[in-house]
């Protein structure tokens, strides 16, 4: 009986030293609701503005004028502008480019930050100094312009759209992880690395970045309903998303502007925008708990 049990506990640590990180953070992330309502609602709205085409009930583009603007009723269920183009075919469409850009932008910004920051953070020195003096530089200028600048100059390509944002939104997360990595440069484990000879690289990628996870994650859901919204102030400028071609944002921009005779225009895409943003901030909160547990316990 003694040798079976130390045998099933010696086989109970192989398999507990065998589950890797990504496997007890998604553990710890399915006993979180508010974070798995969160990814399930992330889920459904990803399906649905890619699949938009095939499951709006009308043409993004098809106008009605004789019907004009319309209440919700049985034929168009969020109502109709005063184009009388169907309102829940155009958040459907709308949902594909107020994604695209919040999750594509937020990459390009998640992908240059992070270097960008672990780099200077673990250089330190001169190399630390020139890296964030650009940065104090780049964050002197005005981001609206800039980005406004690149689209009157480049012209208004939706791709290009999605590129100057993260251009742009990188600055913050670039001095988030430098701070980070700073105060975990100096731990016993990073020393350790050093004398087994890794490489700055190794040490970056292995044991300095997967340790800062849990702000990365915050700062992206934070920074994906920010570049929704900055989409939007685009939008009503008129150097965002072009009609007939929608978004959440140009859609509310509109919905502002007739909120008095048709609050309709208003409530549905600001519902859509506001749930997903809340979701966003859910399953932030979740995974940001379920890869640092210790954030959990504080």
């Amino acid at each position: 009986m003694f040798f079976k049990s130390a045998i099933s506990l010696q086989e109970l640590n192989q398999y507990e030293q065998g589950r890797s990180l990504s496997e007890d953070a998604f553990n710890r992330l399915k006993k979180n609701k508010f974070a798995l309502f969160g990814l399930i609602y992330l889920s459904v709205m990803i399906v649905l503005a890619v699949f938009a085409p095939l499951l709006a009930p009308y043409a993004y583009d098809a106008q009605d004028l004789s019907l004009g603007a319309t209440p919700p009723s049985l034929a168009h269920w969020m109502g109709t502008d005063i184009f009388g183009r169907d309102q829940l075919t155009r958040i459907l469409h709308g949902s594909r480019v107020s994604l695209m850009v919040g999750f594509v932008a937020t990459a390009v910004a998640l992908l240059i930050g992070v270097l960008w920051g672990t780099i200077a953070g673990y250089s330190g020195g001169k190399t630390d100094a020139i890296m964030m003096r650009i940065v104090d530089v780049l964050y002197a200028l005005p981001f609206t312009i800039f980005i406004i600048l690149l689209t009157v100059v480049f012209g208004r390509s939706i791709f290009l759209l999605f590129l100057a944002i993260g251009a742009v939104e990188w600055l913050t997360m670039a001095r988030i992880v430098r701070g980070q990595v700073m105060a975990l440069r100096q731990q016993e484990f990073i020393e350790a690395a050093v004398s087994m000879g890794l490489s700055r690289w190794q040490i970056m990628s292995r044991h300095l970045i997967p340790n800062i996870l849990g702000p990365i994650i915050v700062y992206t859901t934070l920074t994906i309903p920010s570049v929704i919204l900055l989409e939007s102030f685009l939008s009503f400028l008129g150097l965002g998303i072009q009609p007939p071609a929608s978004s959440w944002g140009s859609l509310i921009s509109y919905g502002v502007e007739t909120i008095e005779e048709y609050p309709w225009l208003l409530i549905f895409p600001s519902l859509f925008l506001s749930v997903t943003l809340f979701a966003l901030n859910f399953l932030g909160d979740g995974l940001r708990d379920a890869f640092d547990p210790r954030s959990s316990k504080d």
